[in-house]
């Protein structure tokens, strides 16, 4: 398959041109094509310097998803409008994947229940620990996911996977990952092209989670195991359902 990789220059984008460049046509975007092309460039000498006979391409995000097959959203959550808006011309039926996760460092937002729609602020600096902190900002429609599927044509499938991987891990080819892959998706077809790409990196399991509808709750996860990582003094924590 053709796999566009939007923000593929940004760490989590590594790792996948890393595990999938060898089995598929993989192409990295970027909002600049010089700066996707250095990048790919890259990620492909990595490759070959291991004894891989793989090229990943780079060009611009609308370009990238020209043709695709599968177009992976890894990009931060506020790009997310502008990107769709971008890439829409050229889709037609491609799936998109989405890893976007929508949260803040020292800051939470809570929604009130009134009409103003107005999040109020929390500062979630914890001075006694004196340790970074990220929260889940949930967005309007309840997810990430759920506000994509309102921004792209109806005819596009949405998959959410692959929110709590460690990217430094998933960039390094010497280990094999034992985590699990929470996949939400409303399409069992695009849901199962999915678990095949989860199943080509050695070692990881994906599971069913449900409709798109329960994709807030494992986006959730990210800031939460990320929290873990920096309060225990733990590295690129991951999730295993046992």
């Amino acid at each position: 398959m053709k796999i566009a990789i939007l923000g593929g220059t940004g760490n989590i984008g590594k790792g996948f041109a890393l595990r999938w460049g060898p089995k598929h046509d993989v192409v990295i975007g970027s909002r600049s094509a010089e700066k996707a092309m250095d990048v790919a460039a890259e990620y492909t000498q990595v490759l070959r310097d291991r004894g891989i006979d793989a090229t990943v391409e780079g060009t611009d995000n609308k370009s990238a998803a020209e043709g695709a097959d599968i177009i992976l959203f890894a990009i931060r959550y506020e790009q997310v409008p502008s990107v769709i808006e971008l890439i829409t011309p050229v889709l037609k039926d491609q799936i998109v994947v989405s890893v976007v996760v929508p949260m803040e460092k020292d800051r939470c937002y809570i929604r009130q229940d009134d009409h103003s729609n107005s999040p109020v602020t929390i500062n979630a600096k914890d001075s006694e620990y004196n340790a970074d902190y990220f929260c889940y900002t949930t967005p309007a429609a309840g997810s990430a996911a759920e506000e994509m599927v309102r921004l792209l044509p109806q005819n596009i499938e949405l998959v959410s996977a692959f929110h709590n991987v460690p990217a430094k891990k998933l960039a390094d080819l010497d280990l094999e990952l034992d985590y699990d892959i929470a996949v939400c998706g409303n399409c069992m077809h695009s849901k199962k092209i999915v678990f095949d790409l989860v199943r080509e990196i050695p070692n990881m399991r994906p599971l069913d989670i449900g409709p798109i509808e329960t994709s807030g709750m494992v986006e959730s996860l990210t800031p939460l195991v990320i929290n873990i990582a920096i309060r225990n003094k733990m590295h690129d924590v991951g999730i295993r359902f046992v």
